[in-house]
């Protein structure tokens, strides 16, 4: 019987974790029995990342694999092993690495030759023989009970449940706002507070996860392909609802016009006694369609004729960190705007755009040397009144131009308080057509959990001829410290990294030496090209 692919794409994600430190009779201490807890984890984030990956691209099939997947999940009690396994990852390291699993799944779904076809596939595959978490990795549920016998990790704690019949109104997400608007806004406050302010309420929604931070999750309303815009943050760990539609009854412990924080929640067994509030209710957003779903073929585009100029605006920014963000729009000769540019004007899908992401057009006139613009709702209709811009226009490349140097990009998310990641990335060009690819980042915590003692750090980088990674991790207790770990792992030969490219138009075509391919969005950002734009941001040359 051949492996299911997600099952293949869990075993081959490299995941690992360091050793726990138990006594040598405890599972935890063994790293075969380690192993099988976090391929069966690895297993479900895979799935996971498929079911966003089908959502995103409105496969037909979508709403079934949810319910296979959450199906899946329950019947093995997965639920509880993820919880365990990323607040052990989150002890040793920082967050887990599900990204680096997460990722390449969702890549190779968007990019699948028959995407509908391959999303299909999946809700009979989580029925396999192979996707038994049982008897696959039979010593995984004993793992995570041995980490949380030997204290290493604080156990999942059980959602309360309110098993008398419910009354009143229950509140969806789309009424945050009217809610603010009834009662003010207020940062956190205790429970007992919130009691006194507003009472216990009823609210309703689906569970999602925050990918950025593992532990976290909300309530969202969506319908098709229109999420809410607010949301309802949830204080306790919601793992084992995630992808379900449940009434929650607890405090608000804070409101504002973006998002609520319900705590001292309870599962609401018998909702049937509830009845909608009538609150105002915010219209859904329109969610941003893969950029699969609106590209085509090379040179099966906008076309040059179609094509009035490219347009660039940049500058900085300061929320949570220091970056320097690029604008670009594509401005056509029938007067509209495309405000989403992840790909070389050729292989926008002019059709497919205005139908899937109406939003991302609107309208554009020149106005004395510059530009005045006008934005488009989710249902494209005219969104406000036409407003100055301060984009200017681009040249294309000449055909087969060549670059000669390095060139770079840095930023700095997070803050010295809490923690972040410091990152370049470069590109080196040669005048014979080849080029090479780098980054360096280091991430650590902040001051304020050095505090306590707890210094966690981690640092990557990789060029054209290989990669690595390094962590390092302090843990306080107020007493002492407990443990320091260190690593240093070779990931690659750098193949991925460098190869040859091709300029021409608004593209450069790059063809690595490990066979994959890219061709991105570009051009000189200025005459004297001591900046370049690719793919997605622009590139400094090195002085």
């Amino acid at each position: 019987m051949s492996t299911p692919r997600l099952l293949a794409l869990a075993l081959s994600a490299g995941v690992g974790l360091a050793h726990a430190g138990a006594d040598a009779g405890n599972p935890a201490a063994d790293p075969a029995a380690m192993n099988q807890l976090v391929e069966a984890v690895s297993l479900d984030v895979v799935s996971e990342a498929a079911l966003g990956a089908c959502d995103d691209l409105g496969a037909s099939s979508a709403a079934r694999l949810r319910e296979a997947w959450v199906a899946w999940r329950t019947r093995h009690q997965i639920a509880p092993m993820r919880v365990v396994l990323t607040r052990a990852m989150q002890r040793r390291s920082g967050d887990p690495p599900w990204d680096r699993i997460a990722t390449p799944t969702r890549q190779k779904l968007l990019d699948a030759p028959d995407p509908e076809r391959a999303c299909a596939a999946l809700p009979q595959e989580l029925q396999d023989p192979g996707m038994d978490i049982g008897a696959r990795f039979p010593r995984a549920p004993g793992v995570a009970r041995a980490l949380v016998q030997a204290k290493l990790v604080m156990p999942p704690t059980p959602l309360p449940v309110a098993t008398e019949p419910a009354r009143g109104q229950v509140l969806l997400p789309t009424q945050v706002i009217a809610l603010t608007e009834r009662h003010g806004n207020w940062l956190v406050i205790s429970e007992e507070a919130a009691r006194r302010r507003l009472g216990p309420v009823y609210v309703k929604g689906l569970v999602a996860r925050d990918l950025s931070r593992p532990e976290n999750f909300h309530l969202v309303l969506a319908q098709g392909d229109r999420r809410s815009p607010q949301r309802i943050d949830l204080k306790f760990n919601a793992e084992p609802w995630v992808g379900r539609e449940i009434v929650l009854r607890g405090m608000v412990t804070s409101l504002n016009r973006l998002s609520m924080d319900l705590a001292g929640a309870a599962l609401v067994s018998d909702p049937s006694g509830l009845s909608l509030s009538p609150l105002p209710q915010t219209p859904l957003a329109r969610q941003a369609v893969p950029i699969q779903r609106v590209t085509t073929a090379p040179g099966q585009g906008l076309g040059d004729r179609d094509l009035a100029a490219v347009v660039v605006h940049g500058e900085a920014n300061s929320v949570q960190g220091t970056r320097w963000d690029e604008d670009v729009r594509f401005l056509l000769r029938d007067g509209s705007v495309y405000r989403r540019t992840e790909m070389p004007p050729d292989q926008l899908d002019v059709a497919a755009s205005r139908r899937l992401e109406p939003q991302r057009w609107g309208r554009w006139r020149a106005a004395g040397k510059g530009y005045e613009m006008q934005a488009q709702d989710d249902d494209g209709h005219p969104a406000g009144d036409w407003k100055p811009e301060r984009h200017e226009a681009v040249r294309p490349w000449p055909a087969d131009a060549r670059l000669a140097g390095s060139f770079t990009r840095s930023a700095f998310t997070g803050s010295m308080v809490t923690g972040g990641t410091s990152s370049t990335r470069g590109i080196r060009f040669t005048q014979d057509g080849r080029f090479e690819r780098s980054f360096t980042a280091l991430s650590s915590t902040g001051s304020l959990q050095a505090i306590t003692g707890t210094v966690v750090a981690g640092s990557s980088q990789g060029d054209g001829t290989g990669s690595s990674r390094t962590g390092t991790a302090t843990v306080g207790t107020g007493t002492g410290t407990v443990g320091v770990s260190s690593g240093t792992r070779a990931r690659d030969d750098g193949a991925s990294r460098r190869g040859r490219y091709r300029l021409g138009g608004y593209a450069i075509t790059l063809e690595y030496d490990d066979g994959h391919k890219e061709r991105l969005l570009s051009f000189p950002v200025d005459d004297a090209r001591q900046s370049v734009y690719i793919g997605t941001g622009s590139y400094d040359r090195e002085k």
